[in-house]
């Protein structure tokens, strides 16, 4: 083999092996999809903080009327990836890397809107996403990410939900809802149909606790999801998630 040829081969190697090691030292811990009783404990985890320290304003308790409109809270807990505390949304990826698979993860505790519940239904969802905040378990990806999602052009992503939805009866005794929730959900300019995986509980102490989740196809949105050399492939489709501690306004 040619000197020259060997050394680029070499060359190319190192690279390679560095950006491995570079990743795998540097890559934080991906944290656990949206679950509505992971986000319901950590909030006792956050108001017994808040007890502790300065006083959130709370809530009146629950009075078993769910007819109302819920509007997102942004006192209770302080969002990071440890604990995924307070309301937050954002997106999960597969990749595969040279060094084997993980999930790349970019949230937002930028959240803000509400939740309009009427005749027992789930009429109006008015959620906004604070783009150009996102951050995520490699803290190398983040510009990358708001440059893919063209944060500076489009600050804010949106979902609105176009269907009514028929709730349990059980949400107003305390009991987990489970339905889908399909509305046009807005990303770097480009709205799409999509359709949330929602759970929500109302609490006694008269807060609730949402959680959703939706597949996209980046394209259809016109996102290129940003890459490195350590990159083998990234999914063409990603989780779309969020959690929401919301109270009556």
């Amino acid at each position: 083999m040619p000197i020259k040829k060997l050394a680029i081969g070499v060359g190319i190697a190192l690279v390679v092996l560095i950006a491995a090691v570079w990743w795998l030292f540097f890559w934080g811990d991906t944290p656990e999809a949206v679950d509505v009783d992971a986000a319901n404990t950590q909030l006792d985890v956050d108001l017994a903080t808040a007890s502790d320290n300065a006083p959130a304003t709370a809530p009146e308790a629950f009075d078993g009327d769910i007819n109302a409109t819920w509007v997102v809270d942004d006192e209770i807990g302080e969002f990071d990836f440890e604990t995924a505390s307070g309301s937050f949304a954002g997106f999960r990826v597969d990749e595969e890397l040279t060094i084997g698979e993980v999930v790349a993860v970019g949230r937002t505790g930028g959240v803000s809107g509400t939740v309009t519940i009427e005749g027992g239904r789930l009429t109006g969802t008015d959620i906004t996403v604070d783009m150009g905040s996102i951050t995520s378990n490699d803290t190398r990806r983040e510009f990358p990410i708001r440059r893919a999602v063209m944060a500076d052009e489009f600050p804010t992503a949106t979902f609105v939900l176009t269907t009514p939805v028929d709730l349990p009866v059980g949400l107003a005794d305390g009991e987990t809802a489970t339905v889908d929730a399909a509305g046009d959900l807005t990303v770097a300019g480009t709205t799409n149909e999509a359709t949330f995986t929602i759970e929500a509980l109302v609490r006694d102490d008269g807060f609730g606790v949402i959680t959703g989740s939706a597949t996209i196809t980046w394209e259809d949105f016109g996102v290129t999801p940003p890459s490195a050399p350590i990159v083998v492939s990234i999914d063409d489709s990603g989780i779309i998630e969020f959690q929401l501690i919301v109270a009556k306004g």
